[in-house]
């Protein structure tokens, strides 16, 4: 009965352990999920902000080519 016990406890300790190194696996590709979604939002907030001064600057380039331009009759 005792060895029957002992089998028992060591066949759950090693399901324990598979389990164990199953969720350590999905935590290290969370994490590195995460990281690229970070890396992927930052760039993302690049681009947003050399827009935003890309059209600045058209908006202001335009203004000053009014002053040039033919009056429409």
């Amino acid at each position: 009965m005792i060895k029957q016990l002992q089998e028992v406890s060591l066949k759950s300790l090693d399901m324990i352990n598979k389990n164990a190194e199953g969720i350590n696996k999905l935590a290290e590709f969370l994490h590195e999920n995460q990281n690229q979604l970070n890396m992927l939002a930052t760039k993302v907030l690049k681009l947003e902000r050399a827009l935003d001064l890309y059209e600045t600057d058209l908006t202001k380039l335009d203004k000053k080519l009014e002053k040039y331009e033919r009056p429409k009759n």
